[in-house]
């Protein structure tokens, strides 16, 4: 470049005859010397006109060399779009998980108030509308707690043991979104159920009581990709979901307790309570996922992705009671249950083979009676939880999807014996679960569901019901029916 910004003599001298004639040749610089000294007299106005028309080529030549070096300048590539975010209207299904802070006040001749916490849990099914940024909808859950502990006695009062065991909530929702994320408020009906007995250790006279109150509080929904934000994350399993962030408050009113069964030694206690909930939720809703197609070119239904849904059914249980030297005894029960449903299907071998994994919360009242090991005495029973999480493999034809099932169970029943009226409120009992049934695609977007369910304990419960330690094992043979909502 420094030759090109150097202009030689020979150059001046072609373009000014007349100055090299009295200048002799030289540099342009010492031209303009002579200039600036009034040397050179000779120079005509022609002359000068040439100069300046040589300045003029040599500062252009030296823009022109300057610029060959620069590098080019090129306008910046365009900003990318902003992704587009999908609404907040639709049908949607999650499961909860919290920790709860529940004041009891319980009261005789004189009353006594104790703040017990716990975790929380369960599922959650709802519906969104949406006008605008304000969304507003129903939504129902099932929650199943571990909230417990003893009232100590003072004067005019008897101690006792309170037990908040579940909540079932119906609410309605109002909210405004900001694209990705939605404030919201909410209120509506809770029914918990709620075991009060005498304290441990001899906790085997209680009663359980279901109680109607209210519900409110706000969170705030957040729209999140887990697969952007770690991109090794599979998109067919971890794709858009909602992340609830969410404060509830529960009031009970009062309800009265009667521990003893109404025989000697009876014990009345007029009980309320109010709990303080901080919950999380994972949720899927239909809308948020890559749209699969619905069938192949061969005409498969495709069944792959997230489901969720509502089913109901009936069920039959047996218990078989030891006391040791005294033989077995039996009790039985049935009745119906109904509750929430959700999974996620994936499918191999062109869409044919699919493996998943399935989930349930509901709510039962299957009831009956038996004979109490060791006494002979009348008992009843009373199942009014369930709760399975389960693994699934099935081979689609077409519409049907014929699957078997397996996994773990989780009950909780009450159980009572009608001579003493020693009652106890919570026997949880853990089974291995396994089945089969079938899904049938009515459309694009709904299917439904018959399956067969049998349970077996996998460790005997100890009951408590006066005083004993009777083992037990269950099973259970349970029919269900269910509706869902494809999502993907």
């Amino acid at each position: 470049m420094a030759s090109n910004l150097r202009p030689k003599s020979h150059m001046v001298a072609s373009l000014f005859p007349d100055l090299g004639k009295e200048l002799r040749p030289c540099r342009v610089f010492d031209v303009v010397s002579s200039l600036a000294r009034n040397c050179g007299s000779g120079l005509r106005m022609k002359s000068l006109k040439k100069l300046g028309a040589a300045a003029f080529v040599s500062a252009a030549s030296f823009s022109a060399a300057l610029a060959a070096d620069l590098p080019s300048r090129v306008a910046p590539p365009p900003l990318p779009p902003l992704p587009t975010i999908a609404g907040w209207d639709g049908i949607y299904v999650g499961s909860t998980y919290g920790y709860g802070f529940t004041n009891f006040k319980t009261s005789q001749a004189s009353s006594r108030s104790k703040s017990e916490s716990g975790q929380t849990g369960g599922a959650l099914i709802g519906y969104n509308f949406q006008s605008g940024h304000f969304v507003y909808g129903a939504e129902a859950g099932i929650d199943l707690n571990v909230i417990r502990g003893n009232v100590p006695g003072q004067v005019g009062l008897n101690s006792s043991r309170l037990d908040t065991m579940d909540d079932i909530r119906f609410r309605g929702r109002i909210g405004y979104e900001f694209g990705w994320f939605m404030p919201f408020v909410a209120g509506g009906a809770v029914i918990n159920e709620t075991y009060q007995s005498t304290p441990n250790p001899a906790n085997y006279f209680g009663q359980d009581k279901r109680t109607v109150g209210w519900t409110a509080g706000a969170g705030v929904d957040f729209k999140i990709d887990p697969h952007q934000i770690i991109g090794f994350l599979p998109q067919s399993l971890f794709g858009p979901v909602i992340v609830r962030l969410e404060y509830l408050h529960d009031s009970l009113p009062r309800e009265t307790f009667t521990l003893g069964g109404g025989g000697p030694g009876v014990q009345t206690f007029r009980t309320e309570s109010s709990s303080n909930i901080g919950r999380v939720a994972l949720i899927y809703r239909f809308g948020d996922n890559p749209r699969r197609p619905y069938a192949d070119t061969l005409g498969n239904v495709n069944w792959g992705g997230g489901y969720g849904g509502i089913f109901g059914g009936y069920d039959s249980l047996s218990t078989k009671s030891r006391l040791t030297g005294f033989g077995n005894t039996k009790e039985s029960a049935d009745g119906g249950f109904g509750g929430i449903y959700a999974g996620s299907n994936f499918m191999f071998f062109n869409n044919r083979l699919m493996l998943g994994v399935d989930g349930s919360t509901s709510v039962a009242d299957a009831t009956g009676t038996g004979t109490l090991a060791g006494t002979g005495d009348r008992t009843s029973i009373r199942e009014f939880v369930k709760a399975d999480l389960r693994g699934r493999i099935g081979y689609a034809f077409g519409s049907f999807l014929p699957f078997a099932a397996a996994g773990i169970d989780f009950t909780r029943n009450e159980q009572r014996d009608l001579v003493t009226g020693s009652q106890v409120g919570r026997v949880p009992v853990d089974n291995f679960t396994f089945g089969g049934g079938v899904d049938y695609r009515v459309s694009e977007r709904v299917s439904v569901r018959a399956e067969y369910l049998r349970d077996e304990s996998i460790n005997r419960s100890t009951i408590r019901l006066n005083g004993g330690n009777v083992k037990q094992d269950y099973s259970s043979d349970a029919f269900r029916f269910g509706a869902a909502y494809h999502f993907e």
